[in-house]
């Protein structure tokens, strides 16, 4: 967590959030042009109530407005009576503004809503393509629901920063700018009584503003577990009523959301308080403006006309006031989702320093003492392994749970480096070849398999394999013991599959994650208990299939069934992190120890 020594500055924040905003600079300058069209709209129409005053009087008018010149110089009157010329003048420019105002604010609010998609949708892809490569470490530091709340809850958040608070600020800080200008101009020394109350709203901005980001990184945080509870108890829907733990994850919710709600109070809180305070100083600011307005002496440099419209631009500016201290809201929400997402953008890729490339290896692996502790931990969950996989062959490593076969799985596939030691794939360290090189040597069937909503052709045909045709995909399901089914949905191949394959069995599902290893033909297979989800008979015709596929190939099985591991050219046996016995079945049966006990258990506890 950072302190608040090392939190970057509101400006540095914002500044670089402005730069998502700068790649929508034509849109974005659409924008300004109409909200300034909108603030010069709402100057005249205070205007045009000094034109309509001043053609009551019987004296001539002190001095003419904007619109007052500008119908004028459009239409001359001629020898028309003044009220004449007003009852015709006044209500057509009152239409020409009407639509002058509802052009600017249509023309403002639509582009400045281009460029918050346009933030959106970047910042958006930008973190969700930071996520999916990030060091696997980085992952299983966050919850999932975590994950998703950045991408949907803070992005949003943000958006309100770089738009709606940018939309705030141009169009009624063009509109104060406009009416202030025009007060300056019909009297410069009465406007300056309003300039008195900027140090008092400048105070009460900076007051809420701690406020606001405290609460928000609160919420954020809040939305962060709401939205993991969420994701967890769908997950868990069975679970949860087979063993009654419905009410349990109702009060965990409950209190998520229930945090939630509070902080979301406290915010509204200050929000509400700060609008009431920036009123009271309105008023006091106008009620100032009117004595001295009504004063002799001030009076004397006003027609009635100029008078009113100067007091119509004084009222005008309370609400944009008002609309303004109210943005530091949104901007202190967005600023503090802003923080969060740039972090996650500044998270470095997984480390690639390799040079070496790779087309298809042999196959062999050494593991040259070798120890790994997860990241944060001095646990070392392996020790000292030093083995050698030969080309071509099948190995299987079985053990206890916690044994560390899936922490060496972890290894191999490189989403982690070792500790100490070091892992060789054709006798060049491993760390030596590019990833995305090194990674196409493998074809990895884990006991979780992942299935993604979309067509069984290209859950199977996934990746670098989408390339594939009819008959690779055909080749491969039949080799997985799947065509047979899949032949038999609605649309064959081109079935779309439900939110993890939702609809198939379990073991439906595994001869899917295995047709999709089969179809990389990879020369190194990774099968982490690949068969754990499928019945007896289902095993034996796939096991004769991963053998067949297997030939030729470096194979690594995790398994719990004997009849996955007892053909295996070597057995590796793990207890605790270590390599304890290595062997064939028949050998290590006849050694006895932890094998041969796993063996008599049926491999029941892997």
């Amino acid at each position: 967590m950072k302190t608040e020594s090392t939190q970057p500055s509101d400006w540095a924040l914002y500044r670089r959030l402005l730069g998502y905003v700068a790649a929508h600079s034509g849109a974005f300058l659409l924008s300004i042009v109409g909200f300034l069209v909108y603030s010069v709209a709402n100057v005249l129409l205070a205007d045009l109530t000094q034109f309509l005053l001043d053609s009551l009087g019987e004296a001539p008018p002190m001095g003419m407005g904007f619109v007052s010149q500008a119908a004028h110089w459009f239409w001359p009157p001629g020898d028309k009576d003044p009220l004449d010329y007003a009852r015709i003048a006044v209500p057509v420019a009152a239409i020409v503004l009407a639509v002058m105002r509802a052009s600017g604010y249509f023309l403002g609010n639509y582009f400045m809503n281009i460029v918050a998609r346009g933030v959106v949708h970047r910042l958006r892809t930008q973190v969700f393509d930071v996520l999916i490569r990030v060091p696997k470490q980085f992952i299983d530091s966050h919850t999932h629901g975590e994950l998703v709340s950045k991408l949907t809850f803070n992005v949003e958040q943000v958006s309100g920063a770089s738009s709606e608070a940018l939309k705030t600020i141009l169009r009624d800080g063009l509109t104060i700018l406009a009416l202030i200008s025009y007060m300056l101009y019909l009297n410069w020394k009465l406007t300056l009584v309003f300039f008195a109350i900027t140090p008092a709203m400048a105070a009460v901005v900076l007051a809420v503003g701690r406020h606001f980001r405290r609460y928000s990184r609160r919420i954020q945080d809040s939305m962060g577990e709401v939205t993991q509870l969420s994701n967890e108890s769908m997950h868990a829907f069975d679970e949860l009523r087979m063993f009654a733990a419905t009410a349990q994850q109702s009060a965990r919710f409950r209190a998520a959301s229930e945090f939630n709600r509070v902080q979301s109070l406290k915010l509204a809180f200050v929000q509400a308080v700060s609008t009431p305070i920036a009123q009271v100083l309105l008023a006091l600011a106008l009620a100032a403006l009117f004595w001295f307005a009504l004063d002799p002496a001030i009076l004397a440099g006003f027609s009635a006309g100029s008078l009113v419209a100067f007091i119509a631009a004084a009222t005008q500016l309370g609400k944009p006031i008002r609309t303004l201290t109210n943005v530091q809201s949104i901007i202190q929400r967005g600023l503090a989702a802003a923080e969060d997402l740039f972090a996650q953008i500044d998270t470095p890729p997984e480390v690639d320093n390799g040079r070496l490339t790779l087309e298809r290896a042999r196959g062999e692996i050494v593991l040259d003492h070798v120890d790994f502790a997860y990241p944060g931990t001095d646990q070392l969950v392996l020790q000292d392994l030093s083995l050698r996989i030969p080309a071509g062959k099948m190995v299987a490593f079985v053990g206890r749970s916690g044994a560390g076969k899936s922490s060496l799985i972890n290894l191999l596939c490189r989403f982690y480096d070792p500790t100490s030691g070091q892992i060789r794939l054709d006798e060049q360290p491993v760390e030596g070849y590019r990833l995305a090189d090194y990674r196409r040597q493998f074809g990895l069937v884990s006991q979780r398999v992942v299935l993604f909503s979309d067509t069984v052709r290209a859950n199977v045909a996934f990746g670098e394999a989408d390339h594939a045709d009819d008959v690779a995909l055909r080749q491969a399901l039949e080799t997985a013991q799947a065509w047979s089914f899949v032949e038999a949905l609605p649309n064959g191949l081109d079935a779309t599959l439900g939110d993890g394959g939702s609809g198939l069995s379990g073991g439906q599902k595994q001869r899917l994650a295995i047709a999709r290893a089969v179809l990389k033909d990879a020369p190194i297979l990774v099968l982490d208990e690949a068969t754990s989800a499928l019945d007896n008979e289902s095993e034996a015709a796939i096991q004769a299939s991963l053998e067949s596929i297997s030939t030729g190939r470096t194979t690594l099985v995790i398994a719990h069934r004997l009849s996955t591991v007892e053909h295996a050219d070597m057995i590796v046996v793990m207890d605790e992190g270590r390599i304890v016995a290595t062997g064939s079945h028949t050998e290590l049966v006849a050694e006895g120890g932890l094998y041969a006990s796993l063996y008599q258990q049926g491999f029941t506890n892997p």
